[in-house]
């Protein structure tokens, strides 16, 4: 309708202009009152044709975006997760963080942050990641928390982390106050019940033996899946074989928990609370 209307507008200006310079006697005169208000009319026209325009654009518009016609789009990225083995390795240590705080009904944002000064041995929490930085790839390497015991034997606190890195399960074992702690892995075919003897041979297929260094009674406070039976108190023995190598044993009424490791030095150990 409106380029009808401009169509039939037009030749109507033509023919003004032509009347109006027909009747002109004087080439100096280009325009006269008839002419100018012409223009005017014609310039008015022309804005408001432009002005329809524009507001049935933005009309259209604005009824494709109701129907969810989007209008731009950004172009995605074309690069994944990164797969560097470090990265990747710190992700899946977050994840079964955040696993761990959900089986215990904790979520680390629930509880309250702490300082790095306050991260140690007996300031430990379920889903906090220790770090272990050996030399051997068999000692050292990240696991997370599971379960722990608190062990009070006198004024002295021995705490054992029970960690867990994938399907490996690993015990720590220090207190605050030492600076070598024991870093064991789990013997469950040892083959002991009751009272432990002076010198145990944790494993059958192997001919080390381990000579009792030191034993004790202590209270104990658990949290987590630790794996114990239920219990406020437990025997503790620490055997020795070499200048590193030890086993921790835990005797809980009949029942016997071993494992064997050996001393690792504190300041290899980091902690990353949750």
């Amino acid at each position: 309708m409106l380029n009808a209307f401009a169509r039939g507008v037009q030749p109507a200006f033509h023919g003004v202009l032509t009347s109006n310079a027909a009747r002109s006697s004087d080439p100096h005169i280009m325009f006269t009152p008839s002419l100018l208000a012409a223009m005017t009319i014609a310039g008015a026209f022309w804005v408001g044709v432009l002005a329809a325009r524009r507001l049935r654009d933005w009309g259209d518009n604005s009824r494709a975006l109701d129907r969810g016609e989007g209008q731009l789009a950004l172009a995605s990225g074309g690069s994944g997760p990164s797969e560097d083995p470090s990265v990747r390795r710190v992700r899946a240590r977050v994840a079964e963080r955040v696993q761990a705080s959900l089986r215990h009904g904790a979520m680390p944002s629930e509880r309250a942050p702490r300082d790095a000064s306050e991260l140690d041995i007996d300031t430990l929490r379920l889903g906090d990641i220790v770090s272990i930085d050996a030399m051997d790839s068999e000692t050292g390497g990240d696991a997370v928390v599971e379960g722990l015991l608190r062990l009070h034997e006198g004024g002295t606190t021995t705490i054992v982390a029970i960690l867990a890195d994938g399907e490996t399960k690993r015990w720590l074992i220090g207190a605050r106050e030492t600076d070598e702690w024991l870093l064991v892995d789990p013997v469950h075919d040892h083959g002991l019940a009751g009272e432990p003897p002076r010198n145990v041979q944790p494993r059958p297929t192997s001919t080390r033996i381990y000579a009792l260094a030191r034993r004790g009674q202590a209270t104990v406070a658990a949290l987590g899946d630790h794996g114990r039976p239920p219990g406020s108190r437990v025997s503790t023995y620490v055997y020795r074989s070499g200048t590193r190598e030890a086993v921790w044993l835990e005797r809980w009424g009949n029942d016997v928990f071993l494992g064997e490791g050996r001393l690792v030095d504190r300041h290899t150990i980091s902690f990353l609370g949750s």
